[in-house]
């Protein structure tokens, strides 16, 4: 009976392992209560530590989702991508839509034009240390293919990547009319 008073004593509060766990990183609500969870936690107290980490501003799931597209979008990749891997960070839709729709507007992000660069990228083989131009690579189907693969993968809206496959197939004829 005497060690479990020690131990209930020496354990914890859900709110100081929660702060532990947010010392390393942000963490979303949902990763929080995860944690909480898995440490066994009663809901209550899961609950009240987090409406308190909340009220504190330490869990922000609007700001944490628009740091996610910053961080993305420094990695070159599409906002699709942040937002499907801010749902399962525990996001939910319209908080990860809104933030999207911030942070392309507030940074003037063109994914389109993002999506082109990493396609380019692909399309030509960088000049020399002589200073040679960049030499265009014969733009076919298994070219498109690995450049549509690659910037799904990132995560870029369909739309954006048919117009970059059409911008560079465009190109590539100009090119060659040269």
């Amino acid at each position: 009976m005497n060690d479990n008073n020690s131990e209930k004593k020496n354990r914890k509060s859900a709110i100081e392992t929660a702060y532990a766990y947010l010392a390393s990183r942000m963490r979303t609500t949902a990763e929080v209560r995860k944690h909480l969870e898995s440490k066994g936690y009663p809901e209550e107290e899961i609950t009240e530590a987090v409406n308190e980490l909340i009220g504190m501003r330490y869990l922000d799931d609007y700001l944490f989702a628009l740091r996610y597209y910053e961080y993305n979008h420094e990695k070159k990749r599409g906002a699709l991508r942040a937002e499907r891997e801010l749902a399962e960070k525990g996001v939910d839709r319209e908080t990860a839509r809104n933030a999207k729709d911030d942070f392309l507007y507030e940074n003037k992000v063109n994914e389109f034009e993002d999506a082109l660069d990493i396609a380019l990228k692909e399309v030509f083989i960088p000049s020399d240390i002589y200073g040679a131009p960049p030499v265009m690579k014969e733009v076919d189907e298994r070219l498109t293919a690995k450049i549509a693969r690659k910037l799904e993968g990132k995560g870029f809206a369909k739309g954006d990547i048919f117009r970059v496959l059409d911008s560079i197939r465009r190109e590539a004829r100009e090119y060659g009319d040269d």
